[in-house]
């Protein structure tokens, strides 16, 4: 089950001249890289746009078999762009929407990290990955990490929701510490909750990556294709991968989403405290009759 655009066609896009990302290939295994490292490699438009441009690469190529996502610099990476965010929608007075939050624009609701993969993927994490970024990571079939590297979440410490889908990845009193706090945690910890396969040094993750890719290579692609069904209607069950009839509840809920973030004062002094590198200052009382999910 497929969802949205070929967005490389549409786009006119050049895998080999992309802006935010790389793609390479070794063999029949593609190797993306996210490619923002003065920005932690942040997600803006343009790392959604190439990233997804990859993806859809992987998806419609016969020839490639599987893929590693990987970046560049000290951060795997950092989650959402929040400059370009709070950027957009600081000015209150302003109609202005981001590219993949406007229903009547080709890139909406196409985020990179909620994208169903359909052939193996393996992560490569050579630093953090934080919010958007795990989302990324848990999209992947296989995780090897750098020794020197964590997860976090910290969608909750900026307002905008937190990852309850890592009820599914560590036992639930970890995940709940980390979705509910700012907690890190560290990639040997990573290793000991089953949430990545090898801890290496940096400078071996990715050959230990691509060597992985090329086994699931070998297997048999009945069975690869069945489990990674398998593995994209888990993910679809805990919320972390688009579902059916995305688009339209996106659709749905849009334009509800802006106008809270332009009327409720909390949607976004959690982005601009971290932008102005400063403690947030919430006014509201948690509450339990609260239905609005912003993500």
């Amino acid at each position: 089950m497929q969802f949205g655009k070929d967005i490389t066609k549409e786009l006119n896009l050049d895998l080999n001249n992309l802006e935010a990302a790389t793609f390479e290939r070794v063999d029949d295994i593609a190797v993306i890289t996210m490619n923002r490292p003065e920005a932690a490699n942040s997600l803006n438009t343009a790392m959604h746009r190439d990233v997804v441009a990859c993806f859809d690469e992987v998806n419609n190529n016969d020839d490639i078999k599987a893929a590693v996502i990987t970046a560049n610099g000290r951060f795997f990476c950092a989650g959402r762009d929040i400059k370009e965010f709070v950027g957009t929608y600081s000015e209150k007075e302003s109609n202005a929407l981001r590219p993949i939050d406007d229903p009547n624009h080709i890139m909406f609701a196409t985020q990179c990290n909620h994208y169903d993969v359909w052939k193996p993927l393996i992560g490569a994490l050579n630093g953090a990955a934080v919010g958007g970024g795990l989302e990324i990571a848990i999209m992947c079939d296989m995780i090897v990490m750098s020794d020197d590297t964590y997860i976090a979440d910290l969608h909750a410490k900026i307002n905008v929701g937190g990852m309850n889908s890592m009820n599914t990845f560590l036992p639930p009193m970890i995940a709940r510490e980390l979705t509910m706090t700012d907690k890190r945690i560290n990639a040997q910890e990573c290793l000991d909750h089953g949430f990545a396969n090898y801890v290496l040094p940096k400078d071996q993750i990715l050959e230990k990556a691509i060597d992985l890719a090329k086994a699931t290579a070998l297997m048999g692609p009945d069975s690869i294709q069945r489990l990674k069904q398998g593995s994209i209607e888990l993910q679809r069950k805990s919320g972390n991968l688009r579902y059916e009839n995305y688009y339209e509840t996106r659709k749905a809920n849009q334009m509800k989403m802006i106008e809270k973030v332009k009327s409720d004062d909390d949607m976004l002094e959690g982005m601009e405290a971290f932008v102005e590198k400063r403690q947030s200052d919430y006014k509201k009382a948690v509450k339990t009759d609260n239905d609005f999910k912003p993500y």
